[in-house]
């Protein structure tokens, strides 16, 4: 009797207590299968290397750079993650590898990892761009970014090196611009879908966000921190030294580091650029050096009379010869290359000041682009786990699958 209790009760169904999950357990089981590493942060992570890559390239300069570099990682990951999911096969034990499989995962990391990532990365940074308004310019920070980097673009053109704002002003605002932002325009309204979508994801030389602004008020905020950065170098290279030191923090912090190694700074300055100290002497609001002016125009009447003044400084090889028969004067190396290391200071700080506000722009965009990851990146993976691969992809290449073993039988009866 015992021994039948025995064999009776080792052949009774175990009662297994299966634990209900809640929603969130469900959702990261779904995603972080305990059985792929891949599937688990940090290594999933790597995914999304190309949308941190995409929120960086907001910022000026580096941040393009930074987009390229940030693709390794992640097309290393989505290689590394098709292969294995390849590999693995239908029955997830590396028994027989399946393409159906591998199809399935790529179109999951091509909706999931790039696609739908890189998307809610460039709208965090379109709405966080338009938190800018509020600053009384009614720009937003993507079209502020344009039009400082049209500022940039300005200065380094030596349009700020004139006597007076006005003359700026006129430079800087000049029908070039005006034409540029109507040639954009037109351009954006007869723009292609496809091509919206490639811009969406992609970047743009174009002033897009300034064109599609308010005329006036692009003029106006260009006008009001042309004016600002005129004003801060004029005092930089005319003003005393207590006019500069009532200069903002960044002026000043920007100023004290352009002294560093200053001499070789005017002399890079004189061989690289002596259109520009020539500017510089022929518009200077500085008494002690306003007489190097008049010798300049002494100087260039001795020229070809059809030769135009402006037209000889943009030579470099003819402003070389000017700039250096005016240092040849006696008495005047010294001053000149004095005036030079003021230049070369004023020029470098200014430049950085503009550059700042550019770079504090990409700073806020990329902020917003990363926000708007970090609270997207589950929900896309869940949404196309849960209701694009289930409901659309996998059931797809399970048809195709089953037509195509029905037309191998076929063939075979």
């Amino acid at each position: 009797m015992e021994k039948i209790n025995s064999v009776f009760c080792n052949i009774q169904p175990k009662i297994v207590w299966k634990k209900i999950k809640n929603k969130d357990e469900e959702i990261k089981e779904l995603i972080q299968n305990p059985s792929d590493p891949l599937t688990k942060f940090p290594l999933r992570g790597l995914g999304y290397s190309n949308e941190v890559g995409a929120a960086l390239s907001a910022m000026p300069g580096w941040g393009k750079t930074a987009e390229v570099l940030l693709w390794i990682p992640a097309l290393m990951y989505l290689g590394a993650d098709i292969f294995d999911k390849y590999s693995r096969g239908k029955e997830g034990n590396y028994s027989a590898a399946s393409v159906t499989t591998a199809l399935e995962e790529a179109t999951f990391q091509a909706l999931a990892s790039v696609i739908l990532p890189t998307a809610a990365v460039k709208i965090g940074q379109n709405l966080t761009g338009y938190f800018k308004k509020i600053d009384g310019s009614n720009l937003t920070a993507t079209a502020q970014e344009e039009l400082y980097r049209k500022l940039i673009e300005d200065f380094d053109k030596d349009k700020f090196t004139k006597m007076n704002f006005d003359r700026v002003k006129a430079k800087v605002l000049d029908e070039g611009f005006e034409q540029h932002l109507n040639e954009t325009k037109h351009a954006l309204s007869v723009e292609s879908f496809g091509s919206k979508i490639i811009r969406f994801f992609g970047h743009t030389t174009k002033p897009v966000a300034s064109a599609k602004t308010n005329r006036t008020k692009v003029t106006e905020f260009v006008e009001k921190q042309a004016k600002k950065f005129y004003d801060i170098q004029a005092i930089l290279e005319s003003g005393d030294e207590i006019e500069i030191s009532k200069l903002g923090k960044n002026t000043l912090k920007y100023y004290k580091k352009s002294g560093l190694h200053i001499d070789e700074k005017a002399a890079k300055l004189i061989d690289n650029n002596p259109a520009l100290v020539l500017k510089k002497l022929l518009n200077t609001q500085n008494p002690a050096y306003q007489k190097y002016a008049q010798q300049i125009l002494e100087n260039f009447q001795g020229k070809d009379i059809r030769l135009n003044l402006k037209v000889l400084i943009k030579d470099k090889k003819a402003s070389s010869e000017m700039l250096k028969s005016l240092m040849d004067i006696p008495g005047a190396k010294q001053e000149v290359f004095d005036f030079v290391r003021v230049v070369s200071r004023s020029t470098e700080t200014v430049r950085k000041l503009i550059k700042l506000n550019e770079m504090k722009l990409g700073w806020l965009k990329t902020i917003g682009g990363f926000i708007s990851l970090g609270c997207l990146a589950i929900p896309i993976d869940n949404f196309v786990h849960k209701f694009i691969i289930s409901k659309f992809v996998k059931p797809g290449l399970e048809n195709i699958e089953n037509i195509k073993l029905s037309f191998k039988k076929d063939i075979h009866n």
